[in-house]
């Protein structure tokens, strides 16, 4: 996916609304992930960041208790 800068961002919102969408569309983005994250209600939105920000924790809690146990000589004999 394209890496948007400032500069692009506010040429994007200098253009026309279908302009726009059209140069989205041509720099990768896929735009019905918007349409239907716009369908859901607001309360369905919600659930959906607390789940993958859950996820996000999980990882990372699994990865500090990973980063805090102490090598074993056969791991670092590699």
């Amino acid at each position: 996916m394209a890496c948007l800068t400032v500069a692009r961002v506010n040429h994007l919102r200098m253009i026309k609304p279908a302009q726009a969408i059209e140069e989205a569309e041509k720099a990768g983005f896929d735009l019905s992930l918007v349409d239907e994250s716009l369908a859901l209600s607001h309360e369905e939105r919600a659930r959906q960041h607390d789940q993958a920000l859950a996820l996000v924790l999980e990882f990372d809690r699994i990865r500090n208790e990973r980063d805090a146990k102490p090598e074993s000589p056969a791991a670092t004999s590699r």
